[in-house]
């Protein structure tokens, strides 16, 4: 007994190997062969041998054109514990194209064939027969593979939980196949929530649709439900931020399935099978993603030598993982920590094998003018993108030379090295306080797109900049302060009830960087439409409720006041700059004016890096502001734009 069930399994995990297929391919030859009995049975009333000695020479070629096609259409090979109904689809075709063939064969050895209703009974028969069979094994295999997780202390929860799907048709298809594979708990589906009428109360893969999504509020104040799913891959950031909340004010557990698109983009990801998550703040701020097909603007980047500055950080890091997908032929990471070198370049050659030879990691300071020309020159990049930058405002205004000598020195040194030695284009990575700048990081960023836009007029290179708005999640973002301030008890500390902030995920803003890449026309500046700031104040009340606790109560919230260099609202664009929207929808081509003139930026910032070598913060910081035309005009927004 014991040897039969140790079989089973082996069926559904290892049927590639010989004496499984072997036992499958009899079962199906005696299927075959008892539906054409069971056949001719139902169709004559009585057990009519004769017909099958009418046809004794054709049936060995009948039956072996079965075996061969069943074959092709990998019934073989199947892992039997991850069948589903596209299965029981290949054994009726291949059983439909099998019975055509056999039918040939009577005519050519046997000079007649089976009656027409025999031949048509033979092939549901058989389709029943084999499909049954290979339903069971995935019952079987389902049943041994949770037995065996058992024996190996893998824990069960006692009581499987209530849970409702939010979804259309296809993701809630793709949720229900992925718990099915989550073999660590267990799960009552009470239904499905969908937002088309022609579905409600229709059933799907044994679920009944429950309504629309309104539904939930119901079922959750019922408590009638213990977990919720949510697959809203196309559901504005509001709306999804609403069914979360709800869930979190009713203690029930919510879940989210990651967007289709992002699984598209990330092919590493894809490999792996579609998993629910936890539901994070990022999941709230979710929009339309800029491309779900880097293989249509990601050409450029395959077989083209590469590098990134500020490869550790948020924005260089993510931005190295993207890059790797398209495959360059060399990938430079170069930055000034080698801790956070080393940690991306282990990972990168970890994820990506392949390229483990053509991932070279660089410790080298951009201020270093003649260190990093040497770079350049070595490693002849094709494509240099420039994320290294001073981005922490606070700690800048106290430290107003360093952002002078990295930020502006330093990009000036990248964009120079990228013009005396044949770079074919390059990207800056800007932010939107580089708009009607009020902080010293804000001033040193605008002074970066300065010295890209008045290049991208003198050489070859092509000189392009990206701007967008704050990165949540990223190293020194708001997000991380509250999540540790939550971890500690309290208070969370927020500058001003009316402090709003345009923010993006990491991936996003990568993702708009290379697009930026893409383009050919030296001198672009594109901007991400990034639509709605989003309150800060929310976003703390947002993520205490996502910790499973209550604002004010188990949380306080304090208000400490704008700190140096803070705005209360950011903008996209000054009150000069024109947008124009690309074919993408959410991404921006600006018409950037160059707001001091070439002739006159070079000994502007000579003088500026000379101040700040002297370190005298209140000369650096009226040289700078005196130097920027747009202080202190008035803000534009993406709303007076539109």
């Amino acid at each position: 007994m014991r040897g039969i069930t140790m079989t089973i399994p082996k069926f559904a995990e290892r049927s590639h190997h010989f004496l499984p297929v072997l036992l499958l391919a009899v079962y199906d030859l005696l299927a075959i062969s008892i539906a054409t009995i069971l056949a001719l049975s139902l169709r004559f009333e009585s057990w009519r041998f004769d017909y099958l000695l009418a046809h004794q020479h054709s049936i060995p070629f009948v039956l072996a054109s079965f075996l061969f096609i069943y074959f092709c259409f990998n019934l073989y090979h199947y892992h039997w514990q991850y069948a589903g109904v596209e299965t029981v689809w290949f054994v009726l075709f291949a059983n439909i194209l099998g019975t055509a063939i056999g039918t040939l064969w009577q005519l050519l050895l046997d000079g007649q064939t089976m009656p027409r209703a025999v031949i048509v009974l033979t092939c549901l028969l058989a389709t029943g027969l084999v499909g049954a069979q290979r339903m069971l094994l995935r019952m079987a295999s389902s049943y041994f593979s949770r037995a065996r997780q058992q024996r190996e202390g893998t824990p069960y929860e006692d009581q499987p939980k209530r849970t409702v799907i939010l979804g259309d048709g296809h993701c809630a298809v793709e949720v229900l196949v992925a718990l099915d594979k989550d073999r660590g708990k267990r799960y009552e589906i009470i239904g499905i929530l969908d937002d088309d009428p022609r579905y409600h109360g229709t059933i799907l893969r044994g679920h009944r649709i429950l309504g629309a999504l309104e539904v939930l509020y119901d079922l959750l104040r019922r408590q009638a439900v213990d977990e919720v799913i949510i697959a809203l891959p196309d559901t504005d950031s509001e709306r999804m931020r609403e069914f979360v909340l709800a869930c979190c004010r009713h203690k029930v557990a919510v879940r989210v399935v990651p967007m289709i698109a992002r699984l598209l983009d990330n092919p590493s990801a894809a490999r792996g099978r579609l998993r629910v998550h936890d539901v994070s703040v990022e999941d709230l701020l979710h929009r339309a993603p800029l491309s779900t097909a880097p293989q249509e603007w990601g050409r450029y980047v395959t077989g083209a030598r590469v590098l990134v500055t500020g490869a550790g950080g948020s924005i260089g890091s993510e931005l190295c993982r993207q890059l790797c997908r398209l495959n360059p032929s060399a990938l430079v990471l170069l930055g000034h920590g080698e801790n956070s070198i080393h940690t991306i370049g282990r990972e990168l050659t970890r994820t990506y094998p392949e390229l483990a030879g053509r991932i070279v990691p660089v410790i080298c300071d951009i201020r270093d003018a003649q260190r990093l020309e040497s770079i350049v020159a070595e490693h002849r990049p094709r494509l240099l993108f420039h994320a290294a930058a001073h981005k922490h405002v606070p700690m800048m205004e106290e430290n107003a030379p360093e952002a002078i000598t990295n930020n502006i020195g330093g990009t000036r040194n990248v964009i120079r090295a990228a013009s005396a030695h044949g770079v074919e284009r390059m990207v800056l990575v800007s932010t939107d306080k580089a708009v009607n700048p009020s902080s010293i990081m804000g001033a040193s960023k605008f002074f970066c797109e300065e010295l890209v836009c008045a290049e991208a007029h003198r050489g070859r290179t092509c000189f392009l900049t990206v701007r967008f708005g704050n990165v949540l999640g990223s190293r020194g973002s708001v997000l991380p302060t509250f999540q540790e301030q939550i971890m500690r008890g309290g208070p969370i500390t927020v500058t001003h009830q009316e402090m709003r902030r345009f923010f993006m995920t990491i991936p996003e803003a990568v993702s708009l960087v290379l697009q930026a890449g893409a383009c050919e026309q030296s001198g672009t500046l594109f901007v991400l439409d990034m639509g709605q700031p989003v309150s800060i104040l929310d976003l703390a009340e947002d993520v205490i409720r996502l910790s499973g606790l209550e604002p004010y109560r188990d949380i306080p919230i304090e208000f400490c006041g704008l700190r140096p260099g803070e705005k209360l609202n950011e903008t996209l664009f000054t009150a000069t700059e024109e947008h124009i929207a690309t074919r993408q929808g959410r991404l921006f081509v600006v018409r950037r004016p160059q707001y001091i003139p070439t002739d006159q930026l070079d000994t502007v910032v000579a003088e500026l890096l000379k101040t700040a070598a002297d370190s005298d913060d209140l000369i650096v910081r009226s040289k700078l502001f005196g130097a920027i035309p747009t202080f202190g005009e008035p803000e534009k927004t993406l709303a007076n734009v539109q």
